[in-house]
C-alpha cells in the first residue's frame, strides 16, 4: 500500500484467526431482538490495525477459495439452472468471501471505494445468486456462463496488484469516512422516512461494511466492545436481509419497482439503526 514493504501475505494470519472471521461472517445476519445497542464507543483503529484488517480479508479470500473448483461448481449450476442445498451453501461462503474483500477495500482504502474488479464480479455472483435461488433457469444459466468466464486463474494475481498499488486509509481519512456513512444513516432511518429499494439495498451495504469492520477487528483480537457491536448490527443485518429478500421477490413479480416504489422505512430497523449513530 503505501509503503513499498507492505505485503498481503506477511505476516501470515494464523489459523485461528481465519477461523474466527469466517464464523463472525457465517453469524453476522443473525437477528437477536434482545441485543442490546451498545452503550459506548468502539476503540479507536491505529494505522496498524487497518492495515492488519486489510490484510486479513485478503488471507481469508485467497486460502478459502480455489478458482478452478469455483468455475466447477458454477457451471454445474448453471447447467442444471439450480442448485442443491450442498451447493447453495458452498456458492454462499464462496461468495462471502468475495464480498468481505470488497467491504475491506471501502473501509481501509484511502479512496474508500471498491476496485472495479472485485465489485462487478462480486455483483455478479450476487445476481447469479439471486437467479438460481428464485428459479430463474435461463438467468441462472446465462450469467453462470458470465461468471465462469470472468473466474480466470489470473483474476487473484491482477487483483493483488491493484491492493498493493493502492494507498492505505490513513486514520484520519478512515475516521472521515466513519462519520460519513454514520451521517447518512441518521438522515435516510429518520422516524418519517421512505426509501425505495435501491435505496434501501444501498443502506444496507453501510450496514454489512459496518459488521465487517467489527468483525475482523474482533477476529484479530478480542474485544467485548466489538463483541457487542456485531452481536447488535447483525440484528440489523438479519432483519434487512430478509427484507430485501423479500424486496427482490417482489421485483421478480413484477409486484414492484425497485428504483422508483417509494415505502415506509420499518421501524423495528429505522430505531435501531438510530440508536447505533444517534
Amino acid at each position: 500500500m503505501p509503503s513499498s514493504n507492505f505485503s498481503l501475505e506477511s505476516p501470515p494470519a494464523t489459523k485461528a484467526q481465519l477461523a474466527a472471521l469466517m464464523q463472525n461472517i457465517l453469524d453476522d445476519d443473525v437477528v437477536n431482538l434482545q441485543a442490546p445497542c451498545p452503550t459506548g464507543p468502539a476503540p479507536d483503529l491505529t494505522a496498524m490495525e487497518l492495515a492488519d484488517c486489510y490484510r486479513l480479508a485478503w488471507q481469508l479470500l485467497v486460502t478459502g477459495v480455489d478458482i478452478p473448483a469455483t468455475r466447477r461448481l458454477v457451471a454445474a449450476i448453471a447447467g442444471k439452472g439450480s442448485a442443491t442445498a450442498e451447493q447453495t451453501v458452498q456458492f454462499k461462503f464462496m461468495r462471502a468471501r468475495f464480498k468481505k474483500m470488497r467491504f475491506a477495500c471501502a473501509n481501509y482504502s484511502e479512496q474508500h471505494a471498491y476496485p472495479e474488479s472485485l465489485d462487478s464480479i462480486t455483483r455478479l455472483m450476487g445476481r447469479f445468486q439471486d437467479a438460481f435461488k428464485n428459479g430463474q433457469r435461463y438467468r441462472t444459466l446465462w450469467l453462470g456462463i458470465r461468471l465462469w468466464c470472468r473466474l480466470r486463474d489470473g483474476f487473484f494475481a491482477g487483483l493483488h496488484d491493484t491492493l498493493i498499488e493502492a494507498k492505505l486509509s490513513t486514520v484520519e481519512s478512515f475516521q472521515r469516512y466513519i462519520a460519513v456513512e454514520n451521517q447518512h444513516l441518521a438522515e435516510t432511518s429518520r422516524e418519517d422516512a421512505f426509501l425505495t429499494a435501491r435505496q434501501f439495498h444501498d443502506l444496507r451495504k453501510i450496514i454489512s461494511r459496518r459488521i465487517a469492520l467489527s468483525d475482523t477487528r474482533r477476529a484479530l483480537s478480542s474485544s467485548p466492545e466489538y463483541d457487542a457491536l456485531s452481536l447488535f448490527l447483525a440484528t440489523i443485518n438479519g432483519l434487512m436481509g430478509k427484507m430485501h429478500d423479500d424486496l427482490v421477490v417482489k421485483k421478480i413479480q413484477n409486484k414492484l419497482v425497485y428504483e422508483q416504489e417509494l415505502f415506509k422505512f420499518p421501524d423495528e430497523i429505522s430505531t435501531r439503526i438510530r440508536a447505533l449513530v444517534m
